[in-house]
């Protein structure tokens, strides 16, 4: 696995930004990233070894997040939550969901007809169905006896995976609009989950270990997956995109550790010159990105797997040239 650096392309090749201030930008976007530095929706233009962080599409965000897919995103705006959709378009539409929580996690369901949504503020979850269609948002669901700290979630569509650590009840936790939590592992400190079908991954800070929950929604059955010193403070898990192969972002050793899923072996261990604060896909099936969009003046850093044998990680910029916090108009090309 490699490094590269990229270097941007602007009024040239594929993509191209004009100085006016009616600029109309040109070019394929990889996905769509929430900038908290910015409080907006920033595209990745371009693809990765060939891309740089472009203008907001979307901004005035207290919090957000973009579907894996790129198609739609989930903004909480005025202390209101707004389903984005059209993100590529010049205008993206907006549908305000009434009577949903302030959410600051969120957790896609496959093909983003759902979401499931976390407010650490009020200890409270929720989950919004139809988004493709009529988007509706269910009742909040009270997870306030669980106590101190939800530290990731996600969600398959119907139930709700949440990874808590909190003395006395930490450990992986289903939840669904009809019944309360249930710990399906226990867990000194999980920190990081992924769905895979049937079964789940999750990482232990404390124990430094990757478990995996066969049959997680019916008969869970938790079973040691790997524990070698190359696991430490992991912070995000994925599976690459023929589901071979599970990546660990590591901000204790500053690494990626890239297991064979079949073969239950590490691959390889990656040191990173920078350090991880998460592993999520976006946009294009084969890109992730490792760390957070605004983060001081650090650049975006991306995992490519789109050759599977040697995957590579790159680095994004934002080119000093590119207005950040004024929207512009967005054309992606045939």
């Amino acid at each position: 696995m490699t490094i590269r650096s990229l270097i941007p392309i602007v009024c040239a090749g594929s993509m191209a930004i004009c100085a006016d201030n009616n600029a109309v930008l040109l070019g394929p976007a990889t996905g769509f990233l929430f900038d908290g530095r910015a409080r907006a929706i920033r595209p990745m233009l371009g693809m990765p070894g060939s891309a740089y962080l472009g203008p907001p599409v979307v901004s005035n965000l207290e919090s957000s997040s973009v579907s894996p897919d790129g198609s739609a995103a989930l903004a909480i705006q005025a202390g209101k939550l707004t389903l984005y959709t059209g993100l590529a378009s010049a205008s993206p539409s907006a549908v305000y969901l009434p009577a949903s929580i302030a959410a600051d996690y969120f957790a896609w369901a496959p093909g983003a007809t759902a979401a499931a949504l976390y407010s650490s503020k009020s200890a409270q979850a929720q989950i919004v169905s139809n988004l493709l269609e009529t988007p509706s948002a269910g009742a909040p669901i009270d997870l306030s006896g669980l106590a101190d700290r939800i530290d990731a979630m996600a969600f398959d569509g119907q139930q709700i995976v949440l990874a808590v650590a909190s003395e006395g009840s930490s450990g992986i936790y289903t939840v669904t609009g009809q019944s309360g939590p249930q710990r399906i592992a226990f867990a000194g400190y999980p920190c990081a989950v992924v769905l895979a079908g049937a079964d789940l991954y999750f990482a232990d800070r404390q124990t430094q270990q990757i478990w995996q929950i066969q049959n997680y929604a019916r008969q869970p059955a938790p079973v040691l997956f790997a524990g070698d010193p190359s696991v430490s403070s992991p912070v995000g898990m994925q599976l690459s995109a023929d589901g071979s192969r599970l990546y660990v972002a590591n901000a204790g050793s500053r690494s990626l550790t890239v297991y064979d899923v079949a073969a239950r072996s590490r691959i390889e261990s990656v040191a990173l010159s920078f350090t991880p604060t998460r592993l999520d896909r976006f946009g294009n099936t084969s890109a992730l990105v490792l760390n957070t969009a605004g983060q001081g003046r650090a650049p975006l850093y991306v995992l490519s797997d789109a050759n599977a044998a040697k995957p590579a990680i790159y680095f994004v910029p934002a080119p000093s040239g590119v207005n950040s916090r004024r929207p512009i108009r967005y054309r992606p090309t045939n």
